[in-house]
């Protein structure tokens, strides 16, 4: 597995808790630090139109709102695309067809943002959520993690480069374009 100092020359859609983390007072140094590892090595980041939406909708104040204005503005935006709901969608049923055990809690978000990495074929996706990108449909390219202390204790947040595994779309569920 490669360390994320590694990746370069690709396309990586960041996942809407990877954004929320760089807005967070305590850790927030540590998500924008990958970020700008990940830019600096020539990769091309991008948001879907979904995380852009969560983001302005979860923001708690003016202040936060702001701030993820200003951040996103740094990040390329792909739109949602008919193709991409598709992706989507298709991405719900293999899940369920595979015995992924979790699939009715996935939000349709996630989907979408899952949809957007498969429409776009070749880009990897970053998140701190892995369980919404189950395998064996996402390989791990890289993994690392944030730290932070809560109280007197040290956690971890997993940061998680992951790739979808083409492979794994029988050919019938295939999708012409």
């Amino acid at each position: 597995m490669e360390s994320f100092n590694q990746i370069k020359n690709r396309r990586i859609l960041v996942d809407t808790n990877i954004l929320v983390y760089c807005g967070n007072k305590d850790f927030g140094h540590q998500a924008k630090g990958l970020l700008r590892t990940l830019k600096d090595n020539n990769n091309a980041l991008a948001i879907s139109h979904v995380s852009y939406f969560e983001l302005i909708k979860n923001a708690i104040d003016q202040n936060l709102r702001k701030y993820y204005f200003h951040l996103v503005s740094y990040i390329h935006n792909l739109p949602i695309k008919q193709d991409i709901l598709v992706s989507g969608s298709t991405l719900y049923h293999l899940y369920s067809n595979r015995g992924i055990k979790e699939y009715k809690k996935i939000e349709s978000m996630d989907l979408i943002i899952a949809g957007t990495v498969v429409f776009h074929k070749g880009a990897l996706l970053l998140t701190a959520n892995r369980r919404h990108f189950p395998m064996p449909f996402w390989r791990n390219i890289s993994q690392g993690y944030i730290t932070y202390k809560d109280g007197e204790a040290y956690r971890l947040i997993n940061i998680y480069l992951l790739e979808f595994d083409y492979a794994q779309i029988p050919q019938k569920n295939k999708v012409e374009r």
